[in-house]
């Protein structure tokens, strides 16, 4: 990679280029995307069943918005394309700028490559990533939503009021609103633009987490007693339940976003996304209500 340019996206080129060399001087640290091994937190709720295992490449991600066969897409339903410019190719993973967004499904609200995650089934899944800097205002995310809140709103249900929404996220790790990681169940219900939320208490670590390393964050969730557990490289660190985690939850069908952020549009830095596993378990009877 080129450093000798004066182009406006010179410092970003630096900074994936240091930030390479920089997973390079860890050479030792385990790449989730080549581990065929089920992780705890998928034994723990009998989600031993693979569902995908990806070590991200840029080809593989549609700057379009509704390509079919693809396994990411750089932007959500309710935001714009993200530019081409923002992402670059390194070794061990894709490279976002600030700003950059990655989901693994259409930005019209329809399926991609990967199988989506079903409520009505025990699942694990698992991200790895890598950030340039530890600045407080970066906002790094990694997170689920059920592709039934779109922009059809179909997650207004048969006996609820016209327009009335009911969805669940769950965001497996957002930085930047403590000295560790940060962990949320949110059950989410009203009608456009005035809705409510319920989240679990608590949800920030005050255990320090250098996000410069390569870190992994899970989340595990059970259908049968609506609960979570959070897990950080590894071990579990949070767990929440109902209400935060709502019955609706077992109706609804998830996606992985990973997104890099700013809290007040100050820091520039760069979030490598590493690796991505999913892991599923048998469909519970009875359990969609």
């Amino acid at each position: 990679m080129r450093t000798d340019t004066f182009s406006p996206l010179a410092p970003w080129l630096l900074a994936a280029a240091w930030l390479g060399l920089a997973n390079a001087a860890h050479a030792n640290d385990a790449l989730i995307c080549q581990d065929a091994s089920t992780p705890e937190g998928a034994t723990q709720v009998g989600a031993v069943q693979p569902l995908f295992r990806d070590c991200p490449r840029l080809d593989e991600v549609d700057f379009t918005g509704r390509a079919d066969g693809r396994k990411y897409y750089a932007g959500l339903y309710f935001t714009k394309l993200k530019d081409r410019g923002l992402y670059a190719q390194a070794e061990d993973g894709i490279v976002m700028q600030r700003g950059g967004a990655l989901a693994t499904v259409k930005t019209n609200s329809r399926p991609g490559q990967f199988p989506l995650l079903s409520g009505n089934r025990p699942f694990y899944i698992e991200a790895q990533v890598a950030l340039s800097s530890n600045d407080r205002d970066n906002f790094p995310a990694v997170w689920l939503l059920p592709i039934e809140h779109n922009l059809r709103m179909e997650d207004v249900y048969e006996g609820d009021p016209k327009s009335f929404e009911r969805w669940f996220e769950l965001d497996i790790d957002e930085g930047g609103f403590g000295p560790g990681g940060h962990h949320t169940a949110i059950s989410w219900t009203g009608i456009h633009p005035n809705y409510q939320k319920i989240q679990n208490p608590n949800p920030t670590s005050k255990v320090p987490l250098d996000r410069t390393q390569p870190n992994v964050f899970g989340v595990s969730y059970s259908p049968d007693d609506l609960t979570v557990r959070w897990w950080l490289n590894g071990q579990q660190v949070l767990q929440a339940s109902h209400p935060y985690v709502p019955e609706i939850a077992r109706r609804q069908n998830f996606y992985l976003i990973v997104s890099a952020q700013s809290h007040k549009n100050i820091s520039q830095y760069q979030m490598k996304l590493m690796g991505v596993r999913a892991f599923v378990g048998e469909a519970r009877a009875g359990s969609a209500r």
